[in-house]
């Protein structure tokens, strides 16, 4: 397992969020450090959002290293794309401290496609 703080948090966040019809994406492997979960467009993104600490509070205590991980949300054709950082490195906190913010990423349709 490569990611076994990512992928147990992914667990949990599915079991979380399992009567909802949300479908789950991880970039685990593209240097994105990234669990995008996409919503029907019924669901409010940025209330999702706004609650995903309360939601992580609840979550059982994971036993592996903290990894870095974005955790994220939009609609099914990449509107409203939002997301939440858990675990920053170092690099995180440098850019945070050099420009401000985290650089925002664009979702592209693509992106959100089933995997063939």
């Amino acid at each position: 397992m490569n990611h076994p703080y990512k992928s147990e948090l992914l667990v949990n966040l599915k079991a979380h969020y399992h009567d909802r019809g949300w479908r789950s994406i991880t970039y685990f492997d593209a240097k994105r450090d990234e669990i995008l979960f996409v919503l029907p467009e019924t669901d409010d993104v940025t209330k999702v959002l706004n609650n995903l600490y309360a939601v992580l509070g609840t979550l059982p205590e994971i036993n592996h290293p903290k990894e870095r991980v974005v955790i994220s949300f939009c609609y099914e054709n990449g509107d409203s794309y939002c997301s939440r950082l858990i675990n920053p490195n170092k690099q995180d906190e440098i850019n945070l401290a050099l420009i401000g913010y985290r650089p925002e990423r664009k979702i592209r349709p693509e992106e959100l496609q089933e995997l063939q």
